[in-house]
């Protein structure tokens, strides 16, 4: 009998504590195939019950792009004047196009979520036309409670993304109602274009009032080099006949081109802003106007409930192996099972109790 051993104990058959057979894994899980299989049941049955009591929900899908213009496009094209144009404030063909990124943020900016709310929509055929906000039921106390409220709601319903590459702007709107949906995005749309179109009005409204304040005086100045170099001719009839003569009548030519070209300059840039601060073209091209979808986008019914039986199973699988060491811990307590019985016990006993 080998030293060490109890008596009837076969050393061969005796296997290291780390050596787990695969046989010893599935026992517990074939043993309590009826726990994983509940948990998997129960999980899927309350996650296919949730999703069932959860509304359709639907998301229209429309897309544009920022229209590329450049302020001041008649100015881009003198070239020689791109110095004097900058010292004069006006830019020389520097492009006034808004980042489709710009878009991107103001969609879900209350300069634009506000007056969407506000607005009347019929969410089904033949329903008389209601304010979104009456239509998405938005719980508030006062007005400005309802709006703030609905911002963060139509916030969350609303998403903008852009393409880098093309610059093409993807504005999505989910709402239970699929001509709703499509309503509201192309509202949308229509409020981000108004907003662009009335601030570049705004400013082309500035730059004429200052070129055209510009203009008066470069005008006057015009007029003055233009009378000095007369009164020099008529003082000076045969002025080639001396260098001195010569250099100051090149020197007073110089003053008049350079004013008419200033002139020129202002000229042009007021008319330009004269018209762009009329100009009612849209400033945004749809490339694809938001329609009824026909399918839903949720709730996930079917991937929800495969998703929940997974999980179902897998905790199933857990309380399957914990229920397993318990019972292997009440059979044979080994030290640590009685230290954790202990300061279990111990912590009853210390709780508070109601």
């Amino acid at each position: 009998m080998t030293a060490g051993l109890k008596p009837g104990l076969d050393p061969a058959r005796i296997k290291p504590e780390a050596d787990i057979s695969i046989f010893e894994l599935m026992t517990p899980l074939v043993s309590r195939w009826k726990l994983i299989a509940a948990t998997a049941l129960i999980c899927g049955l309350l996650a296919a019950l949730y999703l069932v009591l959860q509304p359709r929900t639907y998301t229209a899908t429309t897309s544009f792009t920022p229209e590329n213009s450049s302020s001041t496009g008649l100015m881009s094209n003198l070239a020689g004047l791109a110095g004097l144009a900058g010292q004069l404030g006006l830019g020389t063909g520097s492009s006034s196009s808004v980042s489709p990124e710009f878009f991107v943020r103001l969609v879900h900016s209350e300069e634009v979520l506000r007056p969407t709310l506000l607005t009347d929509f019929t969410s089904d055929s033949g329903s008389a036309p209601r304010p979104l906000l009456a239509i998405l039921e938005v719980p508030g106390s006062s007005r400005e409670a309802q709006l703030q409220t609905g911002v963060q709601m139509l916030r969350k319903r609303t998403e903008a993304t852009t393409d880098k590459a093309t610059g093409i702007v993807t504005l999505k709107a989910t709402l239970q109602s699929p001509r709703l949906a499509a309503d509201v995005a192309n509202h949308l749309v229509h409020l981000l274009n108004k907003f662009n179109l009335e601030s570049r009005q705004s400013q082309s409204r500035e730059q004429r009032r200052f070129s055209g304040e510009r203009l008066a005086v470069a005008e006057q100045e015009l007029r003055s080099a233009e009378q000095a170099q007369l009164a020099f001719l008529q003082r000076n009839r045969q002025y080639l006949d001396s260098p001195l003569l010569a250099f100051e009548y090149n020197r007073l030519n110089r003053q008049v081109q350079l004013r008419q070209e200033v002139y020129q300059t202002l000229t042009k840039a007021h008319e330009e802003a004269r018209i762009a601060e009329v100009r009612d073209t849209p400033v945004l091209t749809v490339i694809d106007s938001a329609v009824a979808p026909v399918r839903p986008s949720g709730p996930h019914r079917t991937l929800g409930t495969l998703v929940a039986l997974i999980f179902g199973g897998a905790l199933g699988v857990l309380l399957a192996y914990v229920a397993t060491a318990r019972a292997r811990a009440r059979r044979s307590p080994t030290p640590d099972y009685l230290e954790f019985r202990a300061a279990w016990e111990e912590a009853r006993q210390t709780s508070p109790r109601s």
